[in-house]
């Protein structure tokens, strides 16, 4: 590998790193802004401002792509203003070639932080999210959606955050002849392996009690973005017993948004480059901004209808992800035998 590609494939990586990181931040300043109005006597200013943060990394994976293709076509216009883009050309690198060089920095970062997102982001989201819960109110959890279960005498109620951490728990014991013996409501619990774990103040001393507690949470798309890949593949086993396809088709979508999502970040980059190769000689820094936001959002839009239509027609959902990159791959074979 010549000191040409490695200085071009570091651009591309740092630009679109940079690139990221100035549209998280945008978006943070958005977002705080907008959860201002929340600010009550059970949610101050600074848990606040500490759960926005927390949330924002995993937040910042929807505009992956976006921020790869920007990175992409600023490093390609740099390394033309230079004159390096020419003396590649001069040395035989075809245009798809150059571009695919380019592309291996966003895409290693791509990996990066979907890794990261994997281990590291989604865990911060969902503290951040049981902070928030647990600070709110005793009249304003009642407002949630409980799940119950009745487990011999005691019939249980959680509210589900879609981990295993869960708040706004109730107990209430029975006795034999059906009468409420006691009523407990707790802050929060754990619940792992079928297992929910909870400090009852029972005799008013804490004690810690497990009851038997199978809980399918309420499944809807944006719970499901905040799940890691290992809990959707376990959840996807759960749910492959049961009658209700469309939760299976569900989880299933999750998976392959997270599966594909390096590879559309590619293929997205692929095909701008075969049409703005000609563009990079001729246009500016601003002028690669514009194109990649404008291709960006449209990608996005175009995914997601894709998504949407192969839900509601249940299709194969794999192949609401793989047709749009099918496309952008013809596409940019095309655009590139057309140079």
């Amino acid at each position: 590998m010549s000191t040409y590609t490695k200085h071009l494939i570091w651009r591309s990586f740092s630009i679109s790193l940079f690139v990221w990181l100035t549209i998280l931040c945008l978006d943070f300043t958005v977002s705080f802004v907008t959860e201002l109005e929340n600010l009550s006597d059970g949610i101050s200013f600074l848990s606040l401002l500490l759960t926005t943060m927390l949330e924002q990394p995993h937040k910042g994976l929807q505009y992956l792509e976006t921020s790869m293709l920007i990175g992409t076509l600023i490093a390609l216009t740099l390394f033309n203003q230079q004159g390096n883009l020419i003396f590649l050309r001069s040395l035989g690198f075809a245009p798809v070639k150059i571009v695919l060089i380019a592309g291996i920095g966003p895409l290693l970062l791509s990996f990066i932080l979907v890794n990261l997102d994997e281990f590291v982001f989604i865990s911060l989201t969902d503290k951040s999210n049981l902070s928030q819960k647990i600070s709110i109110e005793a009249n304003q959890l009642d407002q949630g959606a409980y799940s119950w279960q009745l487990n011999e005498q005691n019939l249980i109620g959680v509210q589900n955050l879609g981990t295993n951490q869960i708040t706004g728990v109730q107990l209430i014991e029975f006795n034999e002849t059906g009468e409420v013996i006691r009523a407990e409501r707790l802050a929060s619990g754990l619940l792992k392996g079928n297992q929910l774990t909870v400090q009852s103040l029972a005799n008013a001393s804490p004690m810690t009690r497990v009851f038997p507690f199978l809980l399918k949470p309420l499944l809807d798309r944006k719970s499901l973005e905040r799940s890691s890949l290992r809990s959707l593949l376990n959840l996807k086993k759960s749910y492959a017993t049961d009658n209700s396809k469309s939760d299976l088709r569900l989880i299933e979508s999750a998976i392959y948004a997270k599966i594909f999502l390096p590879i559309s970040a590619i293929g997205i980059i692929f095909f701008a480059g075969s049409l703005m190769f000609g563009l990079v000689r001729s246009g500016g820094i601003g002028r690669q901004v514009m194109f990649g936001i404008f291709f960006g959002l449209l990608f996005d839009l175009t995914k997601d209808l894709f998504v949407a239509s192969f839900l509601t027609y249940q299709w194969p959902i794999v192949l609401a992800y793989l047709l749009p990159i099918l496309g952008l791959a013809l596409g940019g074979w095309a655009g590139y035998r057309r140079l």
